[in-house]
Order: structure tokens, then C-alpha cells, then sequence
């Protein structure tokens, strides 16, 4: 499908203000996350061959902003996420209407009900989950190889870790004997089905994937899709948070693109218990 550049993300924003009973939750986090959108629409425009014969798995699918955007441009999309979400009646409505195919799954470690699956996938779509994961993750990767397609990629969109703003602070909290890491304030705070447990550097992730199979080729690309107003609430955080993004190593985030080149050798295996 043939798709003018941002042509996606007017689709899906119609989309968004068109479903009034989704309630000022979803608008309010399709305008935060806008920029990330649009960063993801131009890498499908220059790095994906869109056709009906390319099929794209998301996990975690939330509201379907992703899994729009990619069938908008001709995917085949599988949108996997918990019940939760597939059992919004707008979810399912807006699932039907762009043709995607849905997938609930309650337990991400194992992904059990692809067992028996192999090379079906061009690309994995994983945004703004990475960071949540709270179990060991080797099964659940080798799956994900199992399922690629030889020249297959993932994408993945996670926090950095050196973030200035959360940098500083984690720094304050271990000097003032006050904490380290994730604070008890964040735990008591967020509802959610697992909290920012673990945030990575671009060096980590790079280390990451190449523990799990040598197959693995990783691009990585800081950038930011904030963008704050200087002005109160939080105002120090927010002009740490621009002058971190003036630079590569303190940006707020991390752009995340692995080649699977071949299939060839999965190099570590689940430790026991």
C-alpha cells in the first residue's frame, strides 16, 4: 500500500477523536507519545517494504496506535496484548474496522501458544515494554528469534537508563542514603501491570542481544519525544530533561533496531532454578 508520510498518523488521530467513549485517557496519551508515533511511522516509511504479504507481530498492542499505524501502510497485523485491553469494547470495534487480527495473551514469559510456529514474521513490534519486564527473558527471546523471519527485525523503544533528569535524581537518592532505583513513592503510585523495573543503556542493550544469539545485529539511536514547557510543575526536572537531550549519552530515550541476519546459533540457555 502506497502511503504518503505522515499520512498514518492523520488516520489514526481521526480515529482517536472519533471514539469519545475510549474517554480523555487514550487522547491524553496518543498527544504525549505523538512524536514517538511519528518516529516510528518513518522508520515503516524507510526501513519496511509495506505488502499484504508482510506480516508484523506488536506485543502489547494497548489501544492499537501502533497496530494502526502499521495496518494503515498494508501490514497483516497480529496485535497481541492482555485481556484487559482486547476486552474493551473499543478496542475490539477498532480491531475490526482496520482488519487486524487479535491475539490475547495473559503470559508473556513463554508465549506459549507460538510453540509451534516458525518464520512467520518480517518485523516485532515492542515499544515501551522492555523496561517492564520482570522475568528472565531468555525463553521468551527465543521464541521471538523462532518466529522472525531470516532478515527479520525487531523494534523496540525503551527509556534510557542515563536519562539526565532520572540520572540526577537516582544519584541524589543514593548519596542522601535515600534509595536506589525505583523509589517506593513510584511503586505506591502507578497502576500498572509492572512498573519501570529495569531501564537500560544503549550499552546494555547492545550487550543484551548479543548474549542471546551472535545472529543478532543492533542499531541503536537516542532521541526524545517530550517535549517540555519550561515552566512549573517540575521545572527542574524539565530543563534537565532538554539539556540531557542536547546530547546522545543523557537523551531521554533509546531507538532500538535488531537485525536477525540469520539463523545460525541461539547462544544461552534459561538458567535453572
Amino acid at each position: 500500500m502506497s502511503i504518503k508520510p505522515m499520512d498514518a498518523i492523520k488516520k489514526l488521530e481521526a480515529e482517536i477523536d472519533s471514539t469519545p467513549e475510549s474517554g480523555a485517557n487514550e487522547k491524553a496519551y496518543f498527544d504525549f507519545h505523538r512524536e514517538r508515533f511519528r518516529r516510528f511511522d518513518r522508520f515503516l516509511e524507510g526501513n519496511v517494504a509495506a505488502g499484504t504479504d508482510r506480516r508484523v507481530l506488536e506485543i502489547g498492542s494497548h489501544y492499537l496506535h501502533t497496530s494502526i499505524l502499521l495496518a494503515s501502510r498494508g501490514f497483516q497485523v497480529d496485535a497481541m496484548d492482555v485481556a484487559e485491553f482486547w476486552d474493551l469494547p473499543f478496542v475490539k470495534a477498532r480491531g475490526e474496522k482496520f482488519g487486524l487480527n487479535p491475539i490475547v495473551n495473559n503470559e508473556l514469559s513463554k508465549l506459549e501458544r507460538f510453540a509451534e510456529v516458525v518464520d512467520r514474521y518480517d518485523l516485532v513490534v515492542f515499544t515501551e515494554i522492555m523496561e517492564h519486564i520482570t522475568f528472565n527473558p531468555i525463553v521468551f527471546w527465543k521464541r521471538i528469534y523462532q518466529l522472525l523471519k531470516p532478515g527479520g527485525m525487531i523494534y523496540i523503544s525503551t527509556p534510557n537508563a542515563f536519562a539526565l533528569p532520572n540520572y540526577i535524581r537516582n544519584l541524589k537518592n543514593a548519596i542522601l542514603m535515600r534509595s536506589i532505583g525505583i523509589t517506593v513513592d513510584d511503586i505506591l503510585s502507578k497502576v500498572t501491570y509492572g512498573h519501570h523495573w529495569k531501564e537500560y543503556s544503549a550499552k546494555e542493550i547492545r550487550g543484551y542481544f548479543q548474549a542471546l544469539s551472535p545472529d543478532f545485529e543492533v542499531e541503536i539511536h537516542p532521541y526524545h519525544y517530550k517535549n517540555h514547557e519550561l515552566k512549573s510543575p517540575y521545572l527542574m526536572f524539565k530543563l534537565l530533561s532538554r539539556i540531557g537531550n542536547t546530547t546522545k549519552t543523557f537523551a531521554d530515550d533509546l531507538e532500538v533496531v535488531v537485525r536477525l541476519a540469520q539463523k545460525s546459533q541461539w547462544a544461552i540457555q534459561e538458567p535453572e532454578y
